[in-house]
């Protein structure tokens, strides 16, 4: 019987609120001492603009917690609005709080929240656009990536990628074109006067300046650590991509459709993560949410005797990661000298 624990899980109304609890008390008793990841310079636009206080210390972990929050609460709603999944499940919102807890070192207030959150958001307006080629859907979605951008400039890199997904969908025109166009520029267009009014001219050319200020050969964040952290991630994605496509036709053919959309955007993040691998952290968020929407797939809806074997490995590799990134910080921050001899 232990077999079918995987099916248990995937159907329990519980598995989202245990695995969500269990992930704010570790958040929140077990926190890394130091986010060592540096988010300032022109590589993240107005970052610097964030109050100093919110970046630090129980203000940035809160603010963490909460953009986190935000987004397991949009991925149930994606799930929702699309039915990304044929029975009544919350494992993508779990599969992404797993995700998120084991994997990724740094969940401080940082601009990978915002991108996180905003693309997430983006994507309700691209899925809902579907053989729908209406110009507000264009309009919103476009919105949203370049809100992404003004704390991160290197989002309006995915632009090309949404036009293509746009065709992929049936919903490119020359109107839906046009809106996109102007919800790029909307931003900046604003910015640019603020930035005038307020004689901060230069910080706006050199934000500019950034979206195509490409740092080739900087290899400063390919360790060990960061390296196994995507070759797991690239196994997860992978892994639930084959899944789909071999029982593909067990879905219908818009759901079809936006899970390769899903598969293209991933393949997309993760050319960039090896090209540009200074940006691996910022790049990773992305790369997580359509892992947590693809791998949940295979996860809730594959049940054989292989996929219970390979998803318990799977998830004690992800339970060592968590080890790894826990355990130093826990006996750092407390002396387990003074701990034994307080408990006798």
């Amino acid at each position: 019987m232990i077999f079918k624990y995987q099916k248990h899980i995937a159907d329990a109304q519980a598995t989202l609120p245990v695995v969500s609890a269990v992930a704010f008390v570790v958040w929140v008793l077990l926190p890394v001492k130091e986010c060592s990841m540096s988010f300032s310079g022109v590589e993240y636009g107005l970052w610097d603009y964030v109050p100093r206080f919110l970046k630090e210390g129980y203000w940035a972990q809160g603010m963490g917690i909460g953009c986190v929050a935000l987004v397991v609460y949009l991925m149930a709603e994606l799930n929702n609005a699309n039915v990304l999944l044929r029975v009544n499940s919350r494992m993508l919102s779990s599969m992404l709080v797993l995700l998120l807890l084991f994997l990724y070192p740094c969940l401080d207030f940082q601009p990978g929240s915002v991108v996180m959150f905003l693309v997430l958001l983006s994507y309700f307006p691209l899925m809902a656009s579907y053989q729908h080629p209406n110009p507000i859907y264009a309009f919103e979605t476009f919105l949203l990536i370049s809100l992404a951008s003004l704390v991160f400039p290197k989002m309006l890199w995915l632009t090309p990628l949404y036009w293509f997904l746009q065709s992929y969908l049936r919903t490119f025109s020359i109107r839906c074109f046009a809106a996109s166009v102007l919800a790029l520029i909307l931003p900046y267009w604003i910015y640019a006067g603020v930035a005038f009014v307020q004689g901060l001219w230069p910080d706006f050319l050199a934000h500019v300046c950034s979206i195509v200020d490409v740092k080739w050969g900087v290899c400063a964040f390919l360790d060990v650590r960061n390296m196994l952290t995507f070759g797991f991630v690239l196994i997860l994605f992978v892994s639930g991509t084959i899944d789909f496509f071999v029982n593909r036709l067990k879905d219908k053919t818009r759901t079809r459709i936006l899970y390769n959309s899903l598969i293209i955007h991933g393949i997309y993040i993760s050319v960039l993560i090896l090209y540009f691998p200074y940006l691996f952290w910022t790049f990773l968020l992305l790369l997580l949410i359509d892992t947590a929407i693809v791998f949940g797939h295979y996860f809730t809806l594959t049940h054989t005797k292989f996929s219970h074997i390979y998803c318990l490995v799977l998830l004690l590799i992800a339970m060592a990661f968590g080890v790894y990134r826990y355990v130093p910080d826990f006996f750092h921050a407390f002396n387990l000298k003074d701990l034994i001899q307080w408990t006798l």
